[in-house]
């Protein structure tokens, strides 16, 4: 007996530079380049057996600037993850899950960051192994958009190339969602723990 799956997953940013924080406006370096890629791991709850699925998000590219007090920000940031690259290693829960999310009509989820406080990011994650920082990120699945707070996790710094974690909390039936369900009675949970690990590229130059 299969189980019919959804699941989501989306994601957000925060990128690290080894600027010095705090920089006079004047004296700010031009606005560098960033390139990134995530890998998406996902956990979805039924009352039979939980199963994980994963997805990749699309390249996508983003600018690490100053704002006007001299703060280090990545004003905007988009990342899209195509519904039809979620696997669940289950072809029939797969086309299942596609159809919740009419992937015919809306083929990507899309989520967004806007005005990220990196230099905050910083302080927050270097403490320690154990150091976390929130991230609120807006996450839209079809016609349905909301605001979700991940934690982010996990950093690590070489020479130009940033990864970090992302995790965050998905409800289908916030999104609009209805939980699948087999004969009435296996039924998938509403909650999916997404995680993803991003890796960025700083580029200073044209």
């Amino acid at each position: 007996m299969k189980i019919r799956a959804g699941i989501l997953m989306a994601t957000a940013l925060a990128v690290f530079s080894s600027t010095p924080a705090r920089a006079a406006p004047a004296d700010a370096p031009a606005p560098a380049r960033i390139l990134g890629a995530c890998d998406v791991t996902f956990l979805v709850t039924s009352t039979l057996h939980d199963f994980p699925g994963s997805a990749r998000c699309l390249p996508f590219e983003a600018v690490l600037a100053r704002d006007a007090a001299g703060n280090l920000v990545i004003p905007s940031v988009e990342v899209e993850v195509p519904v039809a690259g979620m696997d669940t290693r289950n072809k029939s829960r797969d086309g299942q899950m596609r159809e919740m999310f009419r992937s015919d009509r809306f083929p990507r989820i899309h989520a967004a960051a806007r005005d990220v406080d990196v230099d905050r990011l910083r302080v927050e994650l270097g403490k320690g192994r154990e150091g976390k920082a929130p991230l609120d990120l807006l996450l839209r699945i079809r016609e349905v958009e909301r605001k979700v707070r991940a934690t982010e996790s996990n950093l690590k710094e070489s020479g130009e190339r940033v990864t970090f974690d992302l995790d965050f909390p998905v409800s289908l039936g916030e999104f609009d969602l209805k939980a699948p369900s087999v004969l009435g009675i296996i039924r998938v949970g509403d909650k999916v723990s997404v995680k993803t690990t991003f890796t960025l590229t700083v580029s200073r130059h044209p």
